[in-house]
């Protein structure tokens, strides 16, 4: 069963791996380039206050070079590969067995349903964590230079939604929960275009809900100081009303979540009204004086690997579900 299932699977497991390869090979190709960057910079090996500006200065020059499209492929292909895998491997896994009635010759030869199942699940979902476990590895390694460079500039750059699915181990859960989605989907369809359709949605859907429903996972830090004339970061004000009001963040290499100006704790964001004689020009040290609070939400990014681990178990305990769903439902659809 092992081996059929394998057979059948062969196709969608070599059109992924030259993809793959692909990719692989843009990252390989532009590795020494990177490299090069950071030491005509001075970037490594640099100590102390010098390297900001040799951070600063490698940024620029990789922003200016092929290595800064390799590096938003490689982020495309981690955001699209989940997709992918639900669409072309997932779906039609069980969905086309059961539209054609191939299905019937391996129930026919003592194979269980439910072991029938069990083989597909575990080839597609190995399947798709080694690719997508492959991927990560060789961006996130590629990277290495470049997220340190963010990191010494303190910039948000691993934990923001863009940056934090295609590093570390999520990769991983993503692309084994939408097989599991592809093959639930499928099952219950059983009708190939249908599925593949559907899963789209789910899929999709499911990686954006991923963005809203992180800061749950991640406990964000909620810090209230008092507002200062040197903590405002901008202000805007038309008459008395104060149009724009912001201030920096505590933390600048954190995920923001919200930053808001406010009177009181949880209370609405401050409008004024101001003082019109003192706020010529801008209202800056007039503010600072008025105990204005600063309430911010934000993830800091020393939490980046305790929230990829805990988003990790999420993915793949719904992988587990789904595919406990598939392990009963298909005993007891009819055949």
């Amino acid at each position: 069963m092992t081996w059929l299932a394998w057979r059948q699977f062969r196709i969608p497991a070599i059109a992924g791996a030259v993809c793959l390869a692909a990719l692989l090979g843009a990252l390989l190709l532009t590795w020494w380039q990177v490299r090069d960057l950071a030491v005509s910079t001075g970037y490594t090996g640099c100590t102390g206050e010098d390297c900001g500006s040799a951070a600063s200065s490698f940024l620029h020059e990789i922003e200016q070079s092929v290595a800064n499209r390799v590096q938003l492929a490689g982020i495309a292909a981690s955001f699209g590969l989940p997709a992918l895998v639900g669409v072309f491997w997932g779906a039609p896994t069980v969905a086309h067995e059961l539209e054609s009635g191939t299905y019937r010759i391996a129930w026919s030869q003592t194979v269980s349903r439910r072991r029938w199942m069990l083989v597909k699940l575990s080839i597609g979902g190995l399947a798709a964590a080694l690719v997508a476990g492959a991927l990560s590895l060789a961006l996130t390694s590629w990277a290495q230079p470049i997220d340190d460079a963010h990191a010494t500039l303190a910039h948000a750059h691993l934990i923001t939604p863009l940056v934090f699915p295609s590093r570390g181990v999520v990769p991983i859960g993503y692309a084994t929960l939408a097989f599991a989605i592809g093959v639930t989907v499928g099952l219950m369809l059983r009708k190939t275009l249908a599925a593949m359709a559907v899963t789209l949605v789910l899929v999709v859907a499911t990686q954006v809900g991923a963005v809203e429903l992180r800061p749950l996972i991640a406990q964000p830090v909620h810090r209230i100081t008092t507002v200062t004339t040197e903590s405002i970061l901008e202000v805007e004000t038309y008459h008395d009303v104060v149009v724009r009001l912001g201030a920096f963040p505590s933390e600048t290499d954190s995920w923001e979540l919200s930053n808001t100006i406010v009177i009181t704790p949880g209370g609405p964001e401050y409008r004024g009204p101001t003082n019109q004689e003192k706020c010529t020009p801008e209202c800056r040290e007039w503010l600072g004086t008025q105990g204005l609070l600063q309430e911010e939400r934000y993830v800091p990014a020393r939490r980046f690997w305790l929230v990829q681990w805990r988003e990790l178990g999420v993915l793949l305990t719904l992988t587990a579900a789904l595919s406990l769903i598939s392990l009963w439902w298909i005993r007891r659809r009819p055949a």
